[in-house]
């Protein structure tokens, strides 16, 4: 079994892809912590409605090449509010494919997960672990933790679009794929309360 060698290298590796809620729980805890953390977007959608870019994913931008959450090779926020992303790891998409019908109105994803090999475990037993992991069977009992994370981050990934499929269906939004011009942006989470105060994603759960 899959077992974390602490050497911070995963908080190194690349910028850390976050969903649209754990940025705002990210930007409360980096205020109680004074901690400077800075988002660059990832996946948007433009609304034609309300003229505004909704931003589903964001990267955590590093800081002198670390995540700026990294102390030594200690996650400072680890028993606080660790991102899905992180928990995961080494266990992440490798693509992260959005589908969507204008005619239906409806985003869908897909995803496709692989095992890094910029972990420092893997890397080490790479051989041996190829030859023990040929199912995904294999896959969840090697990284059961990690699997578990994988399958919440794609839970929400799809409540996230479910969500704004309804808004767009119920025409409280209408979706543009193709823009890419300068506009005011949102995070998706704020985004879809303002129609739907009902939506709600529990960190403790998730």
């Amino acid at each position: 079994m899959f077992k974390c060698q602490m050497c911070g290298v995963c908080c190194r590796a690349s910028h850390i892809a976050v969903l649209a809620h754990e940025k705002l729980i990210l930007m409360r805890l980096a205020k109680t912590l004074g901690i400077n953390v800075k988002f660059s977007y990832d996946y948007t959608i433009y609304d034609r409605y309300s003229d505004q870019q909704i931003v589903l994913t964001y990267y955590i931008v590093l800081e002198n090449g670390s995540c700026p959450f990294l102390k030594g090779n200690v996650c400072s926020i680890h028993n606080l509010y660790k991102p899905l992303i992180c928990r995961s790891f080494p266990y992440v998409p490798k693509k992260v494919e959005y589908l969507y019908n204008t005619d239906l109105k409806i985003i869908k994803h897909r995803s496709i997960y692989a095992i890094s090999t910029a972990c420092t475990f893997i890397r080490k037993f790479k051989s041996e672990i190829e030859r023990q992991i040929v199912s995904e069977n294999d896959i969840k009992s090697f990284l059961p933790d990690e699997y578990l994370a994988a399958t919440k981050m794609e839970i929400l990934r799809t409540k996230y679009l479910t969500a704004l499929s309804y808004l767009w269906r119920a025409n409280y939004v209408s979706l543009d794929f193709t823009y890419k011009g300068r506009t005011h942006v949102i995070d998706a989470y704020s985004f879809i309360r303002r129609y739907l105060p009902y939506f709600v994603i529990d960190y403790r759960v998730y």
